[in-house]
């Protein structure tokens, strides 16, 4: 008797730890959130990109002082484009003796969790932005997004996001 009790005891906590490691809820989503911001600051893009479901887009316009511009991106080319900008911030920041600073902050606007548990609709603003020393703010990116997070074998991931997004530049109006 005192077998079965513990076996029923076992499988009540399993079912839960399984359960607590396969939903979704704000949570998680806020820690989702955290950690994307910890590695966009520290430039891990590798470790963003693990943070991406395999079928992962992006669509969006971004809007500049010459237009607007449509972006359409996979996890390859999001990936891709990571690397390329956390390698253009640590040059910038070589060639500007180490005075360069860069400031991202997320807002989570609303979080809609499905149902089911296993999926949340996401509405973030988001803004980075780079300064020089003496010369202060050189680029600001704000961007509106509504993004999809899945839970897949116990992780939290993203899986699109669509949006849209303004970037100025130092000759631009701040």
């Amino acid at each position: 008797m005192r077998v079965i009790i513990l076996l029923l005891v076992a499988i009540g906590i399993g079912s839960w730890y399984w359960n607590r490691q396969n939903t979704i809820d704000e949570e998680s989503v806020n820690r989702f959130y955290d950690t994307a911001t910890e590695h966009v600051l520290n430039g891990r893009s590798k470790a963003l990109c693990a943070m991406m479901t395999k079928d992962f887009t992006r669509t969006g316009v971004n809007s500049t002082s010459q237009g607007r511009i449509q972006e359409n991106a996979d996890k390859e080319e999001s990936c891709d484009k990571f690397d390329k900008m956390f390698t253009s911030l640590a040059q910038a920041g070589r060639q500007t003796g180490g005075q360069m600073s860069t400031n991202y902050q997320v807002s989570i606007d609303h979080i809609e969790i499905a149902p089911d548990h296993k999926s949340a609709e996401v509405k973030v603003s988001t803004q980075i932005s780079m300064a020089i020393g003496p010369i202060g703010r050189i680029a600001e990116t704000r961007d509106k997004s509504t993004e999809t997070l899945v839970i897949r074998n116990g992780k939290l991931l993203l899986q699109k996001s669509e949006g849209s997004s303004i970037t100025r530049t130092i000759g631009d109006r701040f």
